[in-house]
This record gives C-alpha cells, structure tokens and sequence, in this order.
C-alpha cells in the first residue's frame, strides 16, 4: 500500500522562531525551496512559506511571520487521503511528523505526480488498488461493504469493428456514466481493467443491487455514437467483518469479495441477466 512515507522529502531544512525572515528567505532561495518548518527543541511549532516572507519585512522574526496552524500527517498517510487534507485546507505541501517532529516534506506537486502512476488516464477513474484500499479501509472501521463488478457485454467486437480510436471514446463515456449514477462519498468508482469497471460501497446489499441495476440501465439507455448499443452485466457481492484481522488478511477478504462480485458478473453475462447476486458473507481471518 502506498504511502506519503515511499514519496515525502526526508529530512527537511528547518528554522527556528527566533531568526528573521530575512535569514528564512535566504535559506529558501539557497535550497531552492518553497517552506521551512518551524522547530523549536526538536518540535514543530509551525511553519514558514515562501508567500509568508514575500509579505513580511525582512527585520520581523521568523515567530512572527509564520503559520501556527499547520497542516500535519503521519508517513503511513495514504496518497488519496494526503490529496483530500490538500484539497480541503487550499495548500500547497504538507508536514509529515513523527512524535511532534517534521521527518518529511509533501508538495502537492510530488503528490500528484505519484498520483498520477494510480489514476487511469484514459478515464480519469481510480484503479483497481484503489478499490481494494477503499474496501480494507471501511472493513477496518467495522462497516459493511458491497463490491459491484460491471462488465461491458461484447465490447471486443465493438473495438475490433469500430476500431480503438472510436473504443477509448465509448471507454470514456461509460465512465461519465457510472459517474453520474454513483453518489460521491457513499460510491467509489474505478476502472478495473480494460472494460471492466466496479464499484465499493457502505450501501447494503440490497441497495447496492439497485445501484447495480440503475448503472446497467444508464448505460442501455444512453445515447451512444453511431448507433452503437452498449450494455453492461453486473454481479454484486457484500460483505462484513467478523473478527480483528492483520492487514494482510482483510487485503485477502477483499480481493475474495472483489472475486465473487466478478464471477457473478459472468454469470449475469452467461445467463443474460442485468445483475446477478453472489450474496453477503462473513469475512472471516484468512491463514
């Protein structure tokens, strides 16, 4: 699992409170970099940017002129939930501490630059990692998950007829599609592989059929280019978790659920049905 420790800058300069700004912007331009955490024994006490300098006089102490409120994460910080705390704070780099202390710097650039070797870039969706981390995460907070598993139904022939060009397009609007039929912060979209896409969501199973089921209707519904039709099979599978497990194991019960929601959607296929349920199981430990 990727982490804000595999891509931070180790060991960053620092400064203390009682230096000047002036001091401050030196050490920027000399390292050519955009902040310095703020330590003092050791300790972040804040933080002094680039902007902070640019709009303080080179006289004023470093104590006066930086952010006391500072954004801060832990190395094992996942990738996507450093991108939210950005997102959500308007900044542009992150602390990364350990014991109160900076270890690491973030920028949002570094961030989403790794992001982008995780995020299709045909369809702008997630990848599958990004399935089976969303799922662990809700399993370990003792929720209940569904996996959906929505298969594109004789897409080969599409590309094969129409060409790639004309694929990645039809590729690209099924992604606008499930878009617009999951709900942000409930649903989490990915592009599993080719033209497999799948859903992880704290809907109960039930519900997670009927958001399966609405996902298959869009697609046969839209209006696609050149008259082409476009459907999809669906299989649904959900589970819950039953007992403490290491990180290995609930990555094991993940990928199983993930599995079943798959086979179900072959049997959809196989059976010409729109969605096929495998069923709501136990997660149990995985030796």
């Amino acid at each position: 699992m990727f982490s804000i420790g595999h891509i931070m800058t180790r060991d960053p300069l620092t400064i203390m409170p009682s230096e000047s700004v002036e001091y401050a912007a030196a050490l920027m331009n000399q390292h050519r970099i955009g902040c310095l955490p703020v330590v003092e024994n050791g300790r972040l006490v804040g933080i002094i940017t680039s902007r902070d300098v640019r709009c303080s006089h080179f006289n004023r102490l470093v104590a006066d002129a930086m952010s006391k409120q500072v954004v801060v994460v832990s190395m094992e910080c996942s990738l996507w939930e450093a991108k939210e705390l950005l997102e959500r704070h308007g900044i542009e780099r992150l602390v990364v501490v350990k014991d109160g202390r900076p270890v690491g710097i973030v920028t949002k650039s570094q961030l989403y630059a790794e992001l982008g070797k995780h995020i299709d870039a045909l369809t702008g969706l997630d990848r599958a990692e990004f399935l089976q981390r969303k799922a662990a995460e809700f399993l370990q907070d003792e929720k209940e998950i569904a996996i959906i598993f929505l298969d594109l139904d004789n897409f080969g022939a599409i590309d094969k007829e129409m060409g790639h060009v004309l694929g990645d397009k039809i590729l690209q609007q099924v992604a606008q599609v499930l878009r617009s039929v999951v709900e942000d912060g409930i649903d989490y979209l990915c592009r599993y592989a080719g033209d497999e896409f799948a859903v992880v969501t704290t809907r109960p199973l039930e519900d997670a059929k009927k958001l399966a089921l609405r996902m298959v209707t869009a697609l046969a519904e839209e209006n696609w280019p050149h008259g082409l039709k476009v459907t999809g099979s669906a299989g649904v599978a959900g589970g819950r978790r039953s007992a403490p497990r290491s990180e290995e194991a609930k990555a094991c019960a993940v990928s199983d659920l993930i599995n079943m929601a798959s086979l179900a959607s072959t049997k959809a296929k196989k059976e010409n049905k729109q969605v096929v349920v495998a069923g709501l199981v136990e997660l149990k430990e995985a030796w």
